[in-house]
């Protein structure tokens, strides 16, 4: 019995369709650190090259000690509560990953001029993340709809 398991354990390991990559293994984590609000764990995960492409914004940030702040305070500055999950479809090409997201919560701030409270939201999206042999993110890309937050939170379009 034992050995029928060890076998089954190695194919799990070694299957390709079925084992986790390198580059999953790491986004995994890179998760969690989001889902806790760890801000200094997200920042861990980058390389000091790393470069943030922001389609919502169009905008691209390179450089750990400008991306983590600025990623962190983006999409937690004004949502506490926020989660992001993978959701839908997930794509591996050698140490880079696509995949599909949910991300939301409750959000508390300013936009623009405007003061939003107490706005709860649901946002689907899509990224890509490429992990270097070190394990670190290298690039990070974000897709989704900005028109579909700013209604979500009520502000005139």
């Amino acid at each position: 019995m034992k050995k029928y398991v060890l076998i089954g354990l190695l194919f799990l390991l070694t299957h390709p369709a079925i084992a986790m990559s390198n580059a999953e293994i790491v986004l995994t984590g890179y998760f969690n650190s989001w889902n806790s609000h760890n801000k200094a764990e997200i920042k861990s995960f980058f390389a000091p090259d790393v470069v943030w492409y922001n389609l919502a914004t169009n905008s691209t940030i390179t450089g750990k000690e400008k991306v983590a702040p600025a990623i962190t305070n983006y999409f937690m500055g004004y949502v506490a509560d926020m989660y992001w999950q993978k959701s839908g479809d997930i794509f591996v090409s050698g140490n880079t990953v696509i995949y599909e997201w949910v991300y939301g919560g409750t959000f508390n701030g300013k936009w623009g001029e405007t003061k939003i409270s107490n706005k709860s939201f649901f946002l689907k999206g899509l990224s890509s993340t490429t992990i270097n042999e070190d394990g670190k993110i290298i690039s990070q890309k974000d897709y989704y709809d900005m028109e579909s937050f700013k209604r979500a939170i009520g502000v005139k379009l």
